[in-house]
C-alpha cells in the first residue's frame, strides 16, 4: 500500500511540474549550463570509489537532481515556485518508487545536484533567489525527512514513514495549483492555511495505517508549522528590529518544540510543513529565512544520526543549539524592546533560564554565541546599537553567576521547570512596568 502511495506521490509532482510547462509562459532561456556541475561529478564518480558509493550511487543521484533542478529553476525563471517544486521532488520520489532498498546515496546525491544547479541559476539571476531557495529547502526536507525516517529500531525501512511526508507534499503542491489560479488578495493566507489544515487530516492517514507508531506527534509538529508560519506572516506585516528578533525566537522555539515531538524527523517535518504553507500562502520571501534555518537543523539531525563520531556533538544536547542562537540573538532582543529596565529583565532571565534548564554548558555556548552574534554583526554592517555593550554585560554576569545556578540544573525537571517559570514572571512584571514607564516618558 505505501508503496502505491510513493508512486501516487511521484504522479502527482510530475502532474504539478507539467502544469508549469504550460503556456502561458515568461519567456526565459533554458538555463542549460545548470547541469555542468552533475555531469561533472557523474564524470567523477565513475571509478566508484573514495567518497562515491559502490556502483555509482551518489554519482548517478547526483546526475539525476542536476537534470531535474535545471528544468526546476527554468520554472523558477518563470516565477513558478509551485511547478519548480513538482519537478524538483520528481527525482526523489523515483528513486523511492523504484528501489526495493532504500536508495539513501541516491537520494543525498540527487538532492546535492539539484542544489548545485540551483546555486548556479541563482548566481546568474539573483531575482529568482527566493524561489529557488525555498524548492531547494522543500527538497531538502524530503531527502531528510525519508534518510531519517530510516532510523528506526531494528535500522528496517518503514515504508509509512516515507509515504506520510511524501503524500502531503505531494497534496499541498496540488492544491498550492489549484489556489494559483484564483485570486483571493488579502483572503489567500486563510485560505491557504485551511486548505493546509485540511490536507494534514488526510496526510495522517498513510501514517496511521502503517506499522510505525501513533501518527500525533507528527501531526503536531505539522501544526506546529502552521502556527508558525501564520505568526511570522503576521510579524512581517511591521518590519521592526524587535518584530524580526521574535520571528526568529518563535523559529527557535519551534525547532525546538518539533525536535521533542519526533526528534530528526519531526524537524523534518516542520520544515516540510513551512514550505508547503509558502507556496499555498505565497509568502515566499517571509518565510524564508525560517526555512533555510530549519533545513539545517534537519541536516545537523542527520549527520548525528550518520556518523557515530559525531553523534556527542548534536543528537541530543541541545544546549549547543539553543546556546548559541541565544547568544546571537540576547543582545539584538534586549536592544530592540525599547525599555531600559525590560531589556535589563530579559539579560538577566533568558541566561539564567537556560543555564537552570540545561546545565553550564548551556551558559557556556550562550557565551560562544555572543561572540559569532558580534561578528556576524559586524560583518552585516549592522546599525550601532546597545547590543555590543549587552553583550559584554552578559558574558561578565555569566563568569560570575554561573556557578551559583549550576546546581539548580541537577534538579529534577519539574523542579526546573518551576524555577523557570518563576524566572519567566518576573521577567513579565519588569518588562511590563518597564513599557509602562516609557510610554509616560515625553
Amino acid at each position: 500500500m505505501e508503496r502505491g502511495l510513493l508512486v501516487i506521490a511521484l504522479v502527482l509532482s510530475l502532474v504539478v511540474g507539467g502544469v508549469g510547462l504550460m503556456p502561458p509562459r515568461k519567456p526565459v532561456a533554458f538555463p542549460w549550463q545548470s547541469a555542468l556541475p552533475a555531469l561533472l561529478a557523474f564524470v567523477l564518480s565513475l571509478p566508484s570509489s573514495g567518497i562515491f558509493a559502490p556502483g555509482q550511487a551518489l554519482g548517478l543521484g547526483v546526475l539525476l537532481g542536476g537534470v531535474f533542478g535545471a528544468l526546476a529553476g527554468w520554472l523558477a525563471l518563470q516565477e513558478r515556485p509551485t511547478a519548480a517544486a513538482g519537478l524538483a521532488l520528481a527525482p526523489l520520489l523515483l528513486l523511492l518508487s523504484l528501489h526495493s532498498m532504500f536508495p539513501r546515496e541516491n537520494l543525498l546525491g540527487a538532492t546535492l545536484g539539484l542544489l548545485a544547479a540551483f546555486c548556479v541559476i541563482g548566481w546568474r539571476s539573483p531575482g529568482a533567489t527566493p524561489a529557488l531557495t525555498l524548492v531547494g529547502a522543500l527538497t531538502v526536507g524530503v531527502a531528510t525527512a525519508s534518510c531519517l525516517g530510516t532510523f528506526r529500531p531494528a535500522g528496517t525501512l518503514k515504508t509509512g514513514w516515507l509515504s506520510f511526508p511524501l503524500v502531503l507534499t505531494a497534496g499541498a503542491l496540488v492544491l498550492a495549483t489549484v489556489l494559483g489560479q484564483v485570486k483571493v488578495s488579502a483572503s489567500r493566507v486563510l485560505i491557504g492555511a485551511v486548505g493546509y489544515a485540511l490536507l494534514l487530516a488526510l496526510a495522517v492517514r498513510p501514517l496511521a495505517l502503517s506499522t510505525v507508531g501513533a501518527p500525533a506527534p507528527h501531526l503536531g509538529s505539522l501544526g506546529i508549522a502552521l502556527v508558525l508560519g501564520l505568526m511570522l506572516v503576521w510579524l512581517a506585516q511591521a518590519d521592526t528590529a524587535l518584530r524580526r528578533v521574535l520571528g526568529v525566537l518563535l523559529t527557535l522555539a519551534a525547532l525546538s518544540g518539533a525536535n521533542h515531538l519526533g526528534q530528526g524527523y519531526g524537524i523534518a517535518l516542520l520544515l516540510i510543513g513551512l514550505a508547503a504553507l509558502a507556496l499555498l500562502t505565497e509568502t515566499v520571501d517571509t518565510l524564508l529565512a525560517a526555512l533555510t534555518a530549519v533545513a539545517l537543523a534537519a541536516l545537523w539531525r542527520l549527520v548525528a544520526l550518520r556518523f557515530d563520531d559525531a553523534r556527542g556533538f548534536g543528537l541530543h544536547e541541545q544546549y549547543l543549539l539553543l546556546g548559541l542562537l541565544l547568544g546571537g540573538l540576547l543582545p539584538t532582543l534586549a536592544a530592540a524592546l525599547g525599555s531600559l529596565l525590560g531589556a535589563g529583565a530579559t539579560l538577566l532571565a533568558l541566561p539564567a533560564a537556560l543555564t537552570v534548564l540545561y546545565g553550564p554548558r548551556a551558559g557556556l555556548t550562550l557565551v560562544l554565541g555572543l561572540l559569532a552574534g558580534q561578528l556576524w554583526s559586524a560583518a552585516l554592517e549592522r546599525t550601532k546599537s546597545l547590543a555590543p555593550l549587552f553583550a559584554l554585560g552578559v558574558g561578565t554576569l555569566l563568569a560570575q553567576l554561573l556557578g551559583h545556578l549550576a546546581p539548580l540544573a541537577d534538579k529534577t525537571r519539574l523542579v526546573r521547570l518551576e524555577i523557570v517559570g518563576g524566572i519567566g514572571l518576573a521577567w513579565l512584571i519588569a518588562a511590563g512596568i518597564g513599557y509602562l514607564i516609557e510610554r509616560k516618558r515625553p
